[in-house]
């Protein structure tokens, strides 16, 4: 398991503080800093955000390159909004990874993004002031991996900065699906229990038709442990998980699992 440096973590937080577009409503709490009995204020940030049915929803996974951040922020993000927007673009929300529970992805952040549909997400990767942008953006990351997706049906969510959230890729085997499906009906009665948490947000399926990008998961089921940051770690101690594993590992033969929290 990897875990994303706190001096990591405050400059993703700092950096991208702009970069989701929605409505924030903000609440502080109190808590005591190490060394020190004064209770020291931290700002919760919360907003609501929706995943829309009969759109297409792009998911990035990126790292920036910690000397990339300005050129990101400052010569990629706010000229290529303007040339995005008339293709339907709008930004759902960012999340940066604060552990890498499975999986060999390297990510920092995890983006959702919403277009219109494909073709218009196709004829902005052709136009002329994107196509000048793009090595920019493609010089200040080291690593990205993006896909096309949707839902069902709209799910709207109100997220905040003191949650933990799990976003899980899941590759499976649709020879030994069922076995996936039993893994889950065995556990989630436990991993739904108040200690643990674990709470289903939206499930999103690859978008029919669209296999432009590089990253192809199954399915992506973004979720919430409200038990707490320790919250999976201590439900995969338990009787439940340790008998059925075997299950999940053969439904699904690989699996990026990461936990997340929202940057706003």
């Amino acid at each position: 398991m990897k875990t994303i440096k706190l001096f990591t973590m405050s400059l993703l937080l700092t950096s991208f503080a702009a970069f989701a577009s929605c409505k924030n409503n903000n609440t502080e709490v109190e808590v005591l800093a190490e060394n020190n009995t004064e209770p020291v204020k931290t700002e919760v940030k919360t907003a609501d955000i929706t995943f829309k049915k009969g759109k297409l929803i792009e998911v990035a996974l990126l790292t920036v390159k910690p000397d990339g951040q300005k050129a990101f922020m400052e010569e990629y993000f706010p000229k290529v909004m303007p040339v995005a927007v008339p293709y339907g673009a709008k930004p759902i929300a960012s999340f940066a990874v604060t552990k890498t529970v499975m999986g060999n992805k390297p990510n920092q952040m995890v983006v959702f993004f919403e277009w219109d549909n494909v073709d218009q997400k196709r004829a902005f990767e052709r136009n002329p002031e994107y196509l000048k942008l793009r090595n920019i953006r493609d010089n200040a990351l080291s690593f990205l991996s993006q896909g096309y997706f949707q839902v069902e049906n709209d799910v709207t969510v109100t997220i905040s900065t003191d949650k933990t959230y799990d976003f899980a890729g899941l590759f499976i085997n649709p020879e030994k699906a069922s076995q996936l499906q039993e893994y889950f009906q065995a556990v989630l009665p436990t991993a739904s229990k108040p200690e643990f948490g674990y709470t289903p947000i939206v499930n999103l399926n690859p978008y029919k038709g669209a296999h432009d990008q590089n990253y192809h998961p199954s399915v992506i089921a973004f979720a919430e442990w409200k038990g707490g940051t320790d919250s999976q770690e201590r439900f995969e101690k338990t009787k439940a998980f340790k008998d059925n594993v075997a299950k999940r590992t053969a439904g699904a033969p690989y699996i990026d699992v990461f936990h997340i929290v929202p940057i706003l």
